[in-house]
């Protein structure tokens, strides 16, 4: 079979044209990273990497769940500490005005201070969290929880709900507790019913301007720092469950990310290498190209 000039140009060309073809991949894939630079190099690897990205992204959602939690969980354990040592300082108070030494003039001067606790914890209930919503209102997050007439009568503005994020595929974890529970539920002194904190505080301090103090205040106060306790214990437990999951998605993470970077990343050594050996198979393949087009009958006349 003959082969005419024309022929050879062509396949000159198109070997050149291959050659190329393969080094600019090689190129490309170097400049990347990537073993293969669209799912039609490798079907079946890159529905392995957009399985294994796609749980990624989930399970950093848990972990972004679990830093935001976290945050949320660690302002409510603060601001319950500032409340129990109000109430602690406000124990004190009630303990020295009920000392059948004190005067009515030093009985008031008692009041004055804790009118001021009392203002300071109804401030630390309506605490809000880093996205300006109040921490205590349950699913009313949007609305000060509580407030007060001036005349001794506290509302609240919330509602029991407990909002909740996920932190792994089976586990979710509280980040609030209802301003119900935490200020409003406190056990009386007769044992009987509840008693908002705030109440007890403002019948305290009006029995001290009334020179008429009242012991039992003392047994509300101690009820009302037992329940604050209680509360940031629970925040504690959850704190905890929170560092675990994280542990456990954190490793987790690396492991799909280590099997992804297996399948989609570039074996860069061998990237190299490839690079190299194409370079050569192209200048071979364009000097060759050069040498045919020199050959013609016409040389040997």
């Amino acid at each position: 079979m003959r082969i005419s000039t024309q022929q050879i140009y062509q396949r000159g060309v198109d070997a050149m044209l291959e050659q190329q073809s393969k080094l600019l991949k090689t190129q490309l894939q170097l400049a990347s990273n990537l073993r293969f630079l669209s799912p039609a190099d490798d079907p079946v690897a890159a529905a392995q990497v957009l399985g294994l990205s796609e749980s990624i992204s989930i399970t950093e959602q848990y972990r972004s769940n679990s830093a935001a939690a976290t945050a949320r969980l660690n302002i409510e354990e603060s601001t319950l500490g500032g409340v129990a040592n109000a109430l602690q300082r406000a124990r004190e108070l009630a303990v020295r005005g009920n000392n059948d030494t004190m005067s009515a003039q030093e009985r008031n001067a008692l009041a004055l201070e804790l009118r001021q606790i009392i203002d300071e914890v109804q401030s630390l209930a309506n605490t809000k969290d880093s996205s300006g919503e109040y921490i205590f209102g349950g699913y009313q997050s949007l609305t000060a929880p509580f407030s007060n007439n001036g005349s001794g009568t506290f509302t609240y503005a919330g509602d029991q709900g407990q909002r909740q994020l996920q932190i792994s595929p089976t586990r979710q974890v509280a980040v609030s507790d209802s301003g119900l529970d935490v200020f409003m539920k406190i056990d009386n002194a007769a044992g009987t019913g509840y008693q908002d904190v705030f109440t007890t505080l403002y019948t305290l301090a009006t029995d001290l301007e009334a020179n008429a103090p009242n012991s039992s205040s003392i047994t509300e106060i101690d009820n009302a720092l037992d329940n604050m306790l209680g509360t940031q214990a629970r925040i504690g437990a959850r704190l905890n469950t929170i560092d675990r999951e994280e542990q456990v998605n954190s490793a987790y993470s690396l492991q799909l990310e280590t099997s992804r970077s297996s399948i989609r990343d570039l074996d860069v050594a061998q990237a190299a290498t490839d690079l190299s050996r194409q370079s050569a198979v192209l200048e071979a393949a364009q000097l060759s190209f050069i040498r045919i087009q020199g050959l013609s009958l016409f040389n040997y006349l």
